[in-house]
């Protein structure tokens, strides 16, 4: 009976083992993850005196409403980046692109990953190396939709995973689109309901990772209509395509040449 016991108790033990070992490496969607977003601060990095800098500032006073924020400095970013206590709001380059890049802090090496830091998601906004100063006539546009994905993303799974391409289904039905790239910052201020811009970035350098973005903004509501990423060898891919212009058109739109 005793070595029955044992082995009992061993196994016993063992199961026990496997459970506690199995709840420290739970894995938890994205959207779970960002369930605490509502309650957390986000630190917006936006240091200097840069046009974009100071944009980026002005803007996010006027637009940011679905979380505490605070301004910081890179200093202060790189002593918090690892607390799960924040949400960090930060421009960046990457192939020749720029982006505002929101993140949850944590540390690689936490076992539990609700604490692991993790990309909510990036949004392009200009070219790194030949900035246009348009990105500043859209940086509060920019700003509404990282936040129009995050609530999204906190009850959606798909869109959490599916990042800023999910939102293509949207309608354009009775939309007036204006897809001339010198018409979109003249087009966008005015704010006009039913008005949609067509807007594309792409870097100047070009190589075989090279990528652009193309995208459709409400120019009243700044809902991202349409999103798509490419791989980029030349200026004719920031162009809209014949057969995404007819796409457009099946979905609704109206296409208009002039402001």
């Amino acid at each position: 009976m005793k070595p029955r016991l044992i082995h009992l108790f061993l196994t016993l033990a063992l199961l026990l083992g496997s459970v506690a070992a199995f709840a420290q490496g739970k894995v938890y969607t994205r959207k779970v993850r960002l369930g605490d977003f509502p309650t957390r601060t986000v630190k917006v990095v936006a240091e200097g005196n840069s046009f974009l800098a100071l944009a980026l500032r002005e803007e996010t006073a006027v637009h940011w409403r679905i979380s505490p924020y605070e301004f910081c400095t890179q200093a202060e970013y790189d002593a918090l980046r690892t607390s799960n206590n924040y949400y960090f709001l930060s421009l960046a380059r990457e192939g020749g692109i720029a982006y505002l890049i929101l993140t949850k802090g944590g540390r690689d090496d936490e076992t539990e990953s609700l604490k692991k830091p993790f990309e909510v998601v990036r949004m392009p906004i200009a070219a790194a190396d030949d900035p246009s100063g348009q990105e500043l006539v859209f940086l509060g546009a920019f700003l509404d939709i990282i936040q129009a994905f995050v609530e999204e993303a906190m009850v959606s799974d798909k869109t959490a995973y599916g990042g800023l391409s999910a939102v293509n289904g949207a309608s354009l039905k009775d939309r007036r689109v204006y897809l001339d790239p010198d018409t979109a910052d003249q087009v966008l201020p005015r704010g006009e309901s039913g008005t949609v811009v067509g807007l594309a970035i792409a870097p100047l350098q070009i190589d075989f990772k090279s990528v652009c973005y193309k995208m459709l903004i409400s120019a009243d509501t700044h809902e991202l209509l349409y999103y798509k990423k490419i791989r980029y060898k030349g200026p004719r891919d920031a162009r809209f395509t014949d057969a995404e212009i007819k796409g457009f058109e099946r979905r609704g739109a109206i296409l208009s040449s002039g402001i």
